[in-house]
């Protein structure tokens, strides 16, 4: 009876000791371990920075780890893309990247493409607009391009180097041939708006997401949304389509991309993340609130599809910028 019950009492320490390994094992294989870092190619302020901040905060709400943004800015959001692309494939650092990577590739200011990349998901939707100062004599953009097709050079665009902001001023060149003088740079949303508040330049295309803070204070004046449609956050506003410029149409949207060769596991545990955090009704609002963006969530063969959409547009007039010349 004795060795009956030692017997027993073994085999049952036995099955607890796998009872409680077990977990452990799970947990050492849960996605994230360790903080990710996000690089975002473009300057701390600007309206890819904001978003990826925002996102951060749940990150961490939603995991426990931090998700490190770091801003590498050069060549319209080239450097860092590459900085991603050499990168170890192991989920921790992950590119927050739009459709500046086509402007890029079809200007030949970089040879990197987003099939270089993992895509995971895109996450956020936001305007671009064409935005100037308050004492500036235009309500909307046809009066600007009006007025400067009248005084040729009189008015100042402020462009980018590459990326979307060029291939918007290509819309405008189109409606406008040589109305504008042109001065470009490569350090995004946040370099061009200090460049239109310190009247270096007239007017700008840039994210809506770059813009919240000055339309709330009146600091800057927005005169068309980029798309077919107006925008909710500022419905006051013309679209570019009701206006006559068809061409004018590009929506801001950030899509997560991890190096080449990252594990389809690692892709769908950061996915779900993701799903987590844009269903969230306090990131919605805040992303509202703080972004004038709305959640827009795509992965896997859907992401695929709405990129080769956005290849088409991108191609199109980067052609027409390329034959100008």
């Amino acid at each position: 009876m004795f060795k009956k019950c030692i017997l027993v009492v073994l085999l049952l320490s036995i099955v607890v000791g796998h009872m409680t390994v077990v977990p452990k094992a799970e947990a050492k294989d849960a996605y994230p371990e360790q903080a990710v870092t996000v690089i975002v190619p473009y300057s701390a302020g600007g309206a890819s920075d904001v978003a990826a901040r925002l996102i951060a905060e749940f990150w961490k709400k939603y995991t426990g780890q931090e998700m490190a943004i770091v801003n590498v800015v050069g060549a319209e959001g080239a450097v860092g893309a590459r900085q991603v692309k050499g990168a170890r494939p192991d989920g921790y650092t992950v590119l927050w990247y739009h459709q500046a990577i086509l402007g890029n590739l079809y200007l030949g200011v970089a040879d990197l493409n987003w099939t270089d990349f993992v895509p995971a998901c895109v996450v956020t939707k936001t305007s671009r607009v064409t935005a100037t100062r308050p004492d500036m004599p235009w309500e909307n953009l046809k009066d600007a391009i009006e007025d400067a097709k009248a005084h040729p050079d009189k008015y100042v665009y402020g462009t980018g180097a590459g990326g979307i902001a060029y291939l918007e001023y290509a819309a405008v060149e189109a409606a406008a041939p040589k109305a504008f003088r042109v001065v470009p740079n490569e350090g995004g949303d946040a370099q061009r708006i200090v460049a239109l508040l310190g009247k270096h330049v007239d007017l700008i295309p840039v994210g809506l997401v770059s813009l919240v803070s000055y339309i709330k204070t009146d600091e800057i004046k927005v005169l068309a949304v980029h798309d077919n449609e107006r925008d909710e956050f500022i419905p006051n506003v013309p679209c570019s389509a009701e206006l006559g410029y068809s061409d004018l149409v590009f929506p801001m949207t950030n899509t997560f991309f991890f190096p080449p060769k990252t594990p389809e596991s690692v892709v769908s545990s950061f996915n779900a993340i993701m799903k987590k955090i844009i269903d969230d009704p306090e990131f919605k609002q805040k992303l509202a609130d703080m972004v004038y963006a709305v959640p827009f969530f795509k992965t896997g063969d859907e992401l695929v599809e709405f990129w080769q959409e956005q290849e088409v547009t991108y191609k199109k007039l980067a052609e027409y910028i390329v034959n100008k010349k």
